[in-house]
């Protein structure tokens, strides 16, 4: 376990370290920092325009509640960040000719510009973190993701 606790910290609180969920929030904060410092240098986006720019790109056209749906982001986070991406010109908001309550959000040649610069880059970090490990330890892991997503969504515990 790379684990830096202080000698002198709290023993009943030095259990905490061990916990599961500590370590994958750990990790999610290190790849989180890790990917935002590469965004903000490459493209000059957030980690969390980079989730939607993806997201639209790779559809070409989407929903706001399908980016929430598909990001199991807030709907609050999801809005805010698509009316930045639109103030900034990379993603286009236009009318859904089938239900006019719907906005369809697409991604303006600016827009596909930074997916397509970034893509690569981010591809490449998937790429780079995964050779770290086994195909086999790749393919367990994301076994075991799937299992403990699914066991996060039960609440009785």
């Amino acid at each position: 376990m790379n684990d830096k606790t202080p000698q002198d910290f709290n023993p009943q609180l030095t259990q905490l370290s061990g916990f599961l969920t500590y370590r994958i929030s750990r990790l999610h904060q290190k790849l989180n920092a890790q990917a935002t410092k590469i965004l903000a240098a490459k493209v000059g986006v957030t980690l969390n325009q980079w989730r939607m720019i993806a997201f639209i790109g790779g559809a070409e056209t989407v929903t706001a509640s399908e980016l929430v749906r598909y990001t199991a982001m807030d709907k609050g986070l999801v809005s805010r960040n698509v009316k930045s991406l639109i103030l900034e010109g990379l993603v286009r908001s236009s009318g859904d000719s089938k239900d006019s309550r719907v906005h369809l959000l697409s991604l303006t040649p600016k827009g596909k510009e930074v997916f397509d610069l970034a893509l690569p880059t981010m591809r490449r970090r998937q790429r780079q973190l995964q050779s770290k490990l086994s195909d086999d330890d790749v393919k367990h892991l994301r076994q075991m993701l799937e299992v403990l997503e699914t066991a996060a969504e039960d609440v009785d515990i």
